[in-house]
């Protein structure tokens, strides 16, 4: 989506001013995306594991699939994702600052582009995924004298043909397992449970 798609969908849908519920401004974004036939990232997951010599990805849910792609050594060590995994165009649509975007950021986030970056990088259709489960967990580790805690949740995709990843999703760069549930049960067009 470019800015000016953007902008003509606040115009046509006048949804800053809508009383209409988050979930509800949302799925009409969605529904207007389709309607387009834009593809569009509606959330964006980080990953991160506990070994810096693992992969960590970036997990990006958009209208029609997830795109699963491998973070630059620098992003593992700058990337502060985003606010309750909401990425930037939904996140304006939701936002209570009622001035328009300032484009020149670079605040969009393109499908084609996440894709080509990496080899290593790969898609999985949302009629692909037979499941989603998403596991709430604290794990702690001891990294100085005092301690530190680090609370992670556990996100599970299994496919219809039975290959199942697993990742890792930190509390600190992605929200509360409450938080990332509720936008994954609301926005994607697949069955999610926790367990």
């Amino acid at each position: 989506m470019n800015p000016y798609e953007f902008e003509q969908f606040l115009k046509y849908s006048q949804i800053r001013n809508s009383t209409r519920s988050d979930s509800e401004k949302i799925s009409s974004f969605i529904q207007w995306c389709k309607n387009k036939g834009i593809e569009e990232v509606i959330l964006r997951l980080s990953t991160d594991e506990k070994n810096w010599l693992h992969e960590n990805y970036f997990l990006d849910f958009t209208t029609s699939r997830v795109i699963v792609s491998k973070k630059s050594f620098t992003r593992k060590l700058l990337d502060t994702g985003f606010i309750a995994g909401m990425a930037p165009f939904p996140y304006m649509i939701l936002t209570k600052d009622k001035k328009v975007p300032d484009f020149k950021k670079r605040i969009n986030l393109n499908t084609s582009e996440i894709i080509r970056k990496d080899i290593s990088n790969f898609f999985i259709w949302y009629p692909e995924i037979e499941k989603l489960y998403m596991r709430k967990g604290i794990e702690t580790i001891i990294s100085n004298m005092l301690g530190t805690a680090i609370s992670a949740n556990f996100l599970t995709i299994r496919k219809t043909d039975g290959k199942e990843y697993s990742f890792r999703l930190p509390v600190g760069k992605n929200g509360t397992f409450e938080k990332i549930y509720y936008w994954l049960e609301k926005t994607l067009p697949i069955k999610i449970s926790a367990t």
